[in-house]
């Protein structure tokens, strides 16, 4: 029986991610990467929409990166972002979803990457993925071993309902 690789890329197993890793080297932006990922706008997007919403302009912005910040920044992109919930297994997370790794308990802080549930390419099996904008190595990027990331909190995203106008009313 064959087993899915820990680390994937757009080539291996005929596997193509749903979104596309956007990383970032400041080590507080994690999270504004991440919301880049989910509504496929460059990460400049994303920071200077945070800035319109009083975000400084030099980190670090955890202090800022709260709830209700990310969805104030996820709904002006067209998504949905849910409550903060614990996430201590990976398997039961939401199909998409802003997760806290390497999360420490005493300082409340952690680092954001996006985990999906997606249908593979070639088998339509699901398969759960994340996207960290903070690794550097490619193979790190798009990962497939959430046990090792250990989810520790998630934010669950989903776009906007799209309404439509009709004529004459």
């Amino acid at each position: 029986m064959a087993t899915l690789p820990t680390t994937v890329n757009s080539t291996s197993a005929g596997f193509q991610p749903a979104f596309q890793h956007i990383g970032t080297s400041d080590r507080h932006a994690c999270a504004l990467a991440s919301i880049a990922i989910i509504a496929s706008v460059s990460f400049d997007d994303v920071r200077l929409q945070a800035e319109n919403f009083g975000m400084p302009k030099t980190g670090p912005y955890y202090q800022w990166i709260d709830a209700d910040f990310i969805a104030k920044l996820l709904a002006h992109f067209g998504w949905v972002a849910t409550v903060w919930k614990e996430g201590s297994n990976a398997a039961n997370l939401p199909d998409l979803c802003m997760a806290l790794v390497d999360y420490d308990v005493d300082w409340e802080v952690g680092r954001f990457v996006v985990i999906h549930k997606a249908k593979t390419t070639h088998d339509a099996k699901i398969i759960q993925y994340a996207i960290d904008p903070a690794a550097k190595e490619l193979k790190q990027q798009i990962r497939t071993d959430l046990n090792v990331l250990k989810p520790a909190w998630y934010i669950g995203v989903h776009p906007m309902n799209k309404t439509t106008v009709k004529a004459g009313k």
